[in-house]
């Protein structure tokens, strides 16, 4: 039996266990129209820690925990001088350097006179003075849907923080999935497969959350690779912080459902 002295210099020699990294598991359980379901089995993703620039996954990660008004968004809100469907325009002077702005959100509404909508959009880039969204999202759906273009002069302010990794992304590209990608080649954009809203989960302290989605097939099309992304269409893009082959590439028909969970670990 060891002292207290002793025991406290036997674990001061003791390496510190290392954290596991984040890390996400698919799985794609498929149930045909006619016939027995498949059970899909869970495939590891790959993290896209080699990519350049914000499409990193490190880079979203830090954003995602760390970047609030230190970084000066806060002086990122007044009247735009223009939008368009997917740009805002103003005068003040946007922060430009690491990064500058993308990833974060920017919410819109009505103009000094109350006209306007109440809309938000994921900024992808931006200059000194041009914010570019990959859309304007209606704040009261639940699926990302669309809003309409505020006013020309619409009131704005960029929200600290970083919009989420929830949209859920497929392809039939057969092609092997690398840490330096930034987009999913040939991406689904009919409107069976394309991008989707996960439906997240969480219980209290766990160290795993969860996205599921459950996608319809309209079409025959051979799923090879799935991803998660920050931003609602390929237009916009946004990051893509995971990306993983299909251990077994679901055949899918006109009326198959591929019920898709991703869990990620944190």
């Amino acid at each position: 039996m060891m002292t207290v002295t002793q025991a406290a210099r036997a674990a001061s020699r003791r390496k510190a266990s290392v954290p596991a990294s984040v890390h996400t598991c698919f799985r794609t359980d498929i149930t045909p129209l006619r016939g027995r379901r498949r059970r899909g089995r869970w495939d590891s993703n790959l993290a896209t820690d080699t990519a350049s620039g914000y499409t990193n996954r490190r880079d979203f990660q830090s954003k995602a925990m760390f970047a609030g008004p230190s970084s000066a968004f806060a002086v990122s809100q007044g009247n735009a001088t223009a939008t368009t469907a997917t740009t805002l325009t103003a005068p003040t002077g946007f922060p430009t350097s690491g990064q500058g702005l993308a990833g974060c959100i920017v919410v819109a509404g009505p103009n000094a006179s109350g006209t306007g909508s109440k809309v938000y959009g994921v900024i992808v880039s931006n200059t000194a003075t041009v914010l570019t969204v990959d859309q304007w999202y209606d704040p009261t759906s639940t699926t990302g849907a669309a809003g309409t273009t505020p006013n020309a002069t619409a009131s704005y302010v960029v929200v600290p923080g970083q919009n989420p990794a929830s949209w859920i992304a497929l392809t039939a590209d057969a092609a092997a999935a690398s840490s330096a990608d930034t987009t999913l080649a040939s991406e689904q954009t009919g409107s069976d497969f394309k991008r989707a809203v996960g439906t997240y989960s969480h219980t209290a302290a766990a160290s795993t959350a969860v996205l599921a989605h459950t996608f319809t097939a309209a079409s025959t099309v051979t799923l090879n690779k799935y991803a998660l992304f920050g931003a609602c269409n390929t237009t916009g893009g946004g990051v893509m912080p995971f990306e993983s082959v299909i251990s077994s590439p679901p055949p899918m028909l006109s009326g198959d459902t591929a019920a898709v969970t991703v869990t990620i670990t944190i």
